[in-house]
This record gives structure tokens, sequence and C-alpha cells, in this order.
């Protein structure tokens, strides 16, 4: 029979599903709320008749008045259901009404019920069983919260918040995590206990009910039913994780087999745990794995679910829903997976007086993933004040914690103080779950009207035998760098060491522009002028550049700069202390034997015996501080010696003597601070045994191999070993490293070049190139990096 519904508070998450139901059931719908909405108007399309404000005459006409936990009993159209004798229901009772005759499968627990329902009524549309479902949150594929299907299974959230997770026994469930939440309804953590204790009692089928044994809090209750997680111990197990580039990829074994490389295009361990347990629900249902796994690899998630909203002048918008620590923590964590090393600003409005106070000291310390906070005031959600627990109070608390970086924006400032905040590459989080998520695109549109730019300081030149290199390399970059984004300084050091900065530095380097005797090295006006630069971008290959020198001075100036730091350019300009850390960390690299030219001057035979004790010819002799081949000799016999050895000292005062190893060169291209990544690899295509200046730079530069030809294993392997050298080294921002692949297929280390060269003929920008990053993205990447360094640096340092 057609029944008219009146809904108070229809513009509600929840109770718009269920409005939604009842239309595709044929019922007539009603209802109010406060203010308008985009859920509000999208009924209004579907046929539900909306009230703007509460009214006691709107309820005359309904057969039935449905309510939620968040409706008093003083509301007027309560007061006026009750004078006319009209059935009341409570949100949860008509849940349990609309599921009468189905096989309702549940999702519960204190986080994660939207995403792992959404996720669950994929996978069931996906094998047409044409299921039923409600979802706390819109699917952004259906663009819709509720659906009624013809099947046998309705899938629905079970709200633990207020107690209505028990008024329908479940044919099949998922309980995600047990944390305490919801204490105004619960009172005691005991209680709520008791209360997930009572759910798993009422499961119908404790083969369709999976709980997380990762959770020691449902462990601890000792549930019937399949665990998941990634502990050992559990039934249904997490064996292989990992974040990629467009989400995550994990293997799950279960009953002695294994699902291996089940994709979802969602971030963070959170939504791995989330994804097992529909798997497994899903086969225990009789699912076809095939299934299973393309509702996955086609599902975008839900509204409000880490969202991306947008994005402008560089810079990023998401929205989440998140307002307990744990879940504001598990996002932070996943969207630190998918952004990296770029500066998050998470916009935090507090959640409810008794929230705030049930967990006051957990939101203390639940943001570490945030590089700004903004913080605005509590969001009372029509809740009275509580003594004591104020904005003021939680915000002080967070500042003494988090220190400077929390701000403090009253909600009617909100937008324009993040706006100021805002800088090309920067990510914006919105998060809780009151009207801060209609701060974000105010907030975007802000900042794309101010459209910063960031003063960029890039330097060239040098002193070293690379000084024509680095100019070449400087082009490139200058050439690739987004003009929208970046403001550019040009400094020049010459040959001699004198600084030079103006829009015609590089010029003057290139025509080897001279300077009177006596003039400052280093001018007051030059240094202030790099005091004024954002970041630097030191553009520097081999000594007194690549090694640590510039970047001792740009630390001891406190300016944020692309690539290593000193340590870790020291340690791989030289190639003999690099060989040795490869040696500690298992990287094969070729037998070597080294000197410097005191001990050489000393003792001209040492060298010689050395060799002839060591290794056998040829042997490369090689400066240890040089890159770019300059001073390489490859000796194939003991009369060439002598000349090598002067050559090489001509250049440097340290030498190695390395024993040859026949094969490829093969090169990776890396960069990243925490975050790694690792380009396709690089074969150098050099038919003659040693790879010259003119082989690299010249007319007639040697081509490369992009991806190289090499098997799968191969490539495995060397991109292990790069990252490990990458890692071993300290390097930070970026670096090439270099490999020798032998004739019998085993990789050995060469080198490392912690700036290698951007020059039209390098590899490193190629690599990237046909990785699928072009140059300007790899610049602007290098730029986060260095950003990125600076700001780790001060923490440690406790700036």
């Amino acid at each position: 029979m057609k029944e008219i519904y009146h809904f108070i508070g229809l513009g509600g998450i929840g109770m718009s599903a269920l409005a939604r139901i009842l239309l595709q059931r044929g019922h007539t719908v009603q209802g109010s709320d406060s203010t308008p909405s985009p859920l509000l108007t999208e009924l209004e399309k579907e046929g539900a008749v909306v009230h703007l404000g509460h009214h006691g005459e709107a309820v005359s006409s309904a057969t039935t008045v449905v309510y939620s936990s968040g409706i008093h009993e003083q509301n007027v159209e309560v007061i006026r259901a009750k004078e006319l004798a009209l059935p009341l229901l409570h949100r949860s009772d008509l849940l349990h009404w609309l599921m009468n005759g189905k096989q309702s499968l549940l999702v519960t627990g204190t986080h994660g019920k939207t995403t792992t329902t959404a996720l669950l009524a994929s996978v069931l549309s996906e094998a047409q069983v044409d299921p039923s479902w409600v979802l706390g949150g819109i699917h952004q594929k259906w663009k819709t919260n509720g659906k009624l299907g013809s099947g046998s299974f309705f899938v629905a959230e079970a709200d633990e918040s207020d107690g209505s997770f028990l008024k329908t026994p479940a044919y099949g469930a998922i309980v995600t995590n047990l944390e305490n939440d919801h204490l105004d309804h619960w009172k005691t953590a005991k209680e709520l206990d008791a209360g997930f204790a009572r759910f798993f009692a009422q499961a119908q089928h404790p083969e369709h009910l999976f709980w997380c044994g990762d959770d020691p809090r449902l462990k601890a209750l000792s549930p019937p039913g399949v665990s998941y997680g990634f502990d050992p111990s559990n039934a249904l197990r997490i064996s292989f994780f990992a974040p990629t580039k467009t989400g995550l990829l994990f293997d799950l074994e279960w009953k002695g087999k294994r699902y291996t490389d089940i994709e979802l295009h969602l971030w963070g361990r959170h939504n791995a745990l989330n994804g097992a347990a529909v798997f497994g629900l899903a086969l225990s249902l009789g699912i076809p794995e095939s299934l299973i796994r393309k509702a996955f690899s086609e599902f975008a998630g839900t509204e409000r679910r880490l969202e991306k909203k947008g994005e402008a002048h560089a810079a990023e918008l998401y929205d989440d829903y998140g307002h307990h620590p744990t879940e504001i923590a598990v996002t932070l964590r996943a969207l630190r997976d998918k952004i990296r090393e770029k500066r998050l600003i998470v916009v935090f409005q507090p959640h409810r007086y008794t929230r705030v106070r049930d967990l006051f000291d957990s939101f203390l310390t639940c943001f570490g993933e945030a590089d700004l906070l903004a913080m605005t005031d509590i969001y009372a959600a029509g809740e009275a004040p509580i003594e004591g627990i104020t904005t003021a109070t939680l915000y002080a608390k967070m500042r003494e914690k988090l220190g400077a970086k929390v701000y403090f924006f009253p909600r009617n400032y909100l937008e324009t103080g993040v706006a100021e905040l805002l800088r090309p590459h920067d990510v914006v989080l919105t998060i809780g779950a009151g009207d801060v998520t209609k701060a974000g695109e105010p907030i975007l549109d802000l900042y794309r009207q101010k459209a910063p730019k960031w003063t960029l300081g890039v330097l060239f030149g040098g002193t070293s035998a690379e000084h024509p290199v680095t100019l070449m390399s400087a082009k490139t970059i200058l050439h690739a760098l987004d003009p929208s984004l970046y403001e550019i300084k040009l400094f020049g050091v010459t040959k001699e060491g004198e600084w030079i900065t103006g829009t015609d530095a590089l010029e003057k380097l290139e025509q080897k522009v001279s300077f009177a005797p006596g003039t400052p090295k280093l001018p007051p006006a030059v240094l202030q002028e790099l005091t004024h630069c954002d970041a630097l971008i030191p553009v520097f290959h081999g000594p007194q550049g690549e090694d640590g020198m510039v970047q001792g001075l740009f630390d001891l100036l406190h300016i944020p700069y692309v690539g290593c730091d000193y340590r870790a350019g020291v340690l791989c300009m030289h190639k003999g202390w690099t060989k040795q850390i490869a040696l500690m960390n298992g990287v094969p690299t070729a037998p070597f034997v080294e000197i410097d030219s005191v001990a050489h001057r000393r003792f001209p035979d040492l060298l010689r015996q050395r060799i002839a004790e060591t290794l056998t010819y040829p042997v490369w002799i090689k400066p240890v501080h040089l890159g770019s081949s300059i001073g390489i000799t490859r000796v194939t016999k003991e009369e060439d010696l002598s000349a090598a050895i002067d050559h090489a000292f001509h250049y440097d005062d340290i030498l190695i003597a390395e024993q040859e190893v026949v094969g490829s060169q093969i090169e990776f291209g890396l960069f990243g601070n925490e975050h790694i990544c690792i380009a396709e690899p690089c074969k150098v295509l050099n038919e003659e045994a040693f790879l010259s200046y003119e082989k690299k730079y010249g007319p007639t530069a040697c081509g490369f191999e992009i991806p190289a030809q090499i098997s799968p294993m191969q490539k495995a392997i060397g991109q292990e070993l790069a990252i490990t050298m990458y890692k071993s080294t300290g390097c930070k921002g970026l670096a090439r490293i270099d490999f020798f692949l032998d004739q019998n297929g085993h990789f050995w280390l060469n080198e490392i070049n912690p700036f290698p060269g951007f020059t039209p003929t390098s590899a490193y920008p190629q690599m990237w190139e046909a990785s699928g990053m072009p140059i300007t993205s790899l610049c602007d990447q290098l730029v986060i990096l260095a950003f990125h360094k600076h700001r780790r640096m001060d923490e440690v340092r406790g700036r």
C-alpha cells in the first residue's frame, strides 16, 4: 500500500538514503530540514517534497513520521506528530523494516563503514545479483547513497553510534574496528564493548561474518567468524601490501590459497583492510574472484572520503569526513602515501563538544603527517557547550604540542586565512563532519586569484673542470621551469670563483667574462639576492659545487635547495668512499685500489705494486671527485700506467685504479627524500670501451636505449641495488646511479652522480620522460623535494 512518509531532517546522509529507497518503492516522501543542500535538491528531482525549516503543519498529511537520533522531542514536528497520533519511526526501525525478506549484509565499526559498504555494494552489483544498498556517503560512480534492488541481498551500514546496529541480525557482516566514540550514548567503554559482543552473538551465519583481527578490542571479544588483517594469526591474512601510483596493491592468503596483486584505487593500509574484508565476504557468498577483482579495479570510492575536489595554480584540494582522531591519522597517512613529499595543509574543524571532551588527548597526536594545521571553531552539531571544553583550550594544547605549525582561524575567516598560507605545490585537506567541507572551494578560489609564485635562484658554472656542462644543464632547467609558478633569479660562478647575478649571468659565463684583481669573490649584493630566494637550484657538476661545498653554505644561510645535502654530496663525489659504502651494504662493485698524490710522490711504485697484487689489466684510472669522464684513462698494460696517473692527478689529488668490467653500462635515475621513485633504466649505446666527454656532450654524443632491454629480473635487481645505494649514502632530492651489467648478468656499481647532467644529451631527464614525467614536471618535483628536505631539517634542529 502506498504511504506518505515524512522525514524530520530529510537532508541527512542516512535519512536521504532511506527516503530514496521508499521513493523507488513507490511511496510518497516529504520532509524538512533547516538548510538547503545538494541532497535535498536531488531528492526533489526524484519526487520528494521538501520543506525548509521545521513546521508542525508539515506533518499533517503524513501517515508515518521518520526521525533520527539527532532530533529532539521538543522538535515542533515531533510534537505535532504525537498530537495527531501518527506512527513515529526511528531511522533504524525503518531500515529494519526495509530489510524484511532480504538477506542483510551489515558493515559496522568505529571507522571505515561507508567505504567498505560502498565497495561491497559495487562487488555485488558487478556480480549482477542486484542488491539493495544504503550508504552514509555518496557513491562516486553512481552519485547516490541508496538504491532498491531486486536481488536478495540488502547492504547497509549498521550504526553503532546510538546502538541501533543491534536491531537487525546480520545474515553476513563486516566489523572494521572498535574504539571509544559516541560515549554520550554508551557512557562507558565496557558498555560499548558489550554492544559489539551482542552484535556478534546475533550474527546468523558465522561463515559470512568477518572481523578485523588486527584490532585488539575486537580480538578480546573472541567473536565467531573469520578474522582478517595483517597479523599472521588471522584466518584471512594480508601477506603483502604496497602503495602504487594509482592506489594500493595487496595479496591475500585464505584457506591455503593465495590471491595476488589485488588492486584498489584507494589509498592507505586501512583501505587494504577494508578491501580484504569485502574480498573475503564476497568469496564466502559465492561471488567469482574475477568479478570481485573487476569491481575493485573500477571502484572510485565515495564522496567526502579523501575526495579530490579540485586544483588550481599547482595546488590540490581534498576533502574528508573524518572526525575521530584515529580516522584523521589514517586519512593523513593515506594522503601522504599519495602526495609524497608535498606540503600538506590540514584544515580541521573539531566536531561535537562531547567528542572533544572524550578524545581530547588523542586529538593532540593525530596530526603528525600535517606540515601545517589550520584549526577553526568546534562545530557543535546541536550540542550545548561543556564547561572547560572550548576551541581556545584545544588550540592552546595543540599549539603546545605541535608548535608553530598550528594556526587558528575563526570560522568566518577560515577561507581567507588558509588561502594566505597556500603556495604552489601545496595540498589542502579539509577534514571534519561539520561545515568545513564548504570551505574548500572558496579557499581554492581565493588562492587562484592571488596566484603567488616561488622565487627560485638557479646557480651554475663553478670552478671545476665540468664548468661548461653546468651551463648546458642550467639552460635546460631554465627552459623547463614554469614561469607562472616561479620568479627566477640567476647566479653564476666563474671558473675563478667569482659570484655574479642578474638576468645576463649565464651569458656572461658563456663569454668567459673576467674581473679586475681584488674583486670580491662573493659580493654583498649577490649574497643579499641569494638570501631573498625561497629556494635554490645549484646546477653544479664536480668539485666545489656538487660535492657538498655550496650545500653547506646554503644550510648555513637556511635556504632550501634542490639535491643532496653536504654530507651525501661528499660521499657520492668520492668514488672510493662510495665503493666502500657499497661493499658495506652488499652491493657489488669492481675491485679497486686508491692512492692520493702525496703518497704517490713519496712512493712512486706503490700504486703499480697494488695493482699487480689486486687487479689485472685492463684497469681504469679515475680521479675520485670528477664526473663527465674527465681525467679518466683505460690502461691495458703496465707501461701506460704512469701517463694515466699523471693525467688523473692533473684534475684531482686522489685517484682510484679500478678493475675493468666487460659489459653494458646501465643507469638508474632516482628522486625522492622519504618516498623514493625510480625511472625506467637506461642503457648507454657506446661501442667503445670508454665513454668519453665528447661521447657524452659533443656533436657525436652516443645515444641511449630507454627503457634498457634487460630482463624483468635484471631490472628488479638493478633497481633494488640502486635504491640501496641511494639510501645508504643519504641521497636526497635526486641522483643518477650507474652500474655495469657484465656478460654473466651481474651488476657492478660504477658511480653515483648527486646532481646528474640535464643537458640535451643527458640520460637523467630522458629516463624520466620515458617514464611519463616530462622535464617541467620533473623540475617541479625537485622543487617540492627541496622544500620538504628543508622542513625535515628544521624539525630535527627544533626550529
